[in-house]
């Protein structure tokens, strides 16, 4: 008896500490005006799911400003891409994001800026962002 005790409460508990999966769509449109999706499937802490998490495609993010909480935020983060030439390795991103029990929506925009001394170099990618939560992460996605 003792053992399926120990037993219950380690499944109980591996479901209540269990990553959650989200479902990821998101659409970038490059300086030229043209549409770039893409998908992917997110293993995120439970009521995890953040823009810095979301957009770490884009090299390691970190969050400059954050203002509100995970139902309505606006943010600005800095990516930093390794292996890209200095003056193109750090992307910022001003955007504002909202969750909603099982659905995150991001708005934002990719400033990369070739020459920080003159900002007319800089080129602007619009993005959306819209998740859904679809499960739990099993071993094998985290």
């Amino acid at each position: 008896m003792k053992y399926l005790c120990g037993a219950l409460a380690c499944v109980l508990s591996f479901s209540v500490f269990a990553d959650d999966l989200w479902e990821v769509n998101s659409t970038s449109t490059s300086p030229d005006g043209t549409p770039l999706p893409f998908k992917q499937n997110l293993c995120c802490p439970k009521n995890g799911i953040d823009p810095a998490r979301i957009l770490g495609s884009l090299g390691s993010c970190t969050f400059d400003q954050k203002t509100g909480n995970a139902s309505a935020m606006t943010f600005a983060l800095t990516c930093k891409t390794a292996g890209m030439p200095a003056e193109l390795a750090a992307i910022k991103i001003n955007g504002e994001a909202s969750l909603s029990d099982n659905k995150f929506s991001m708005n934002y925009v990719i400033t990369v800026n070739a020459n920080p001394s003159a900002p007319g170099d800089a080129f602007k990618m619009d993005g959306k962002t819209e998740a859904i939560k679809v499960g739990q992460c099993d071993v094998s996605q985290k």
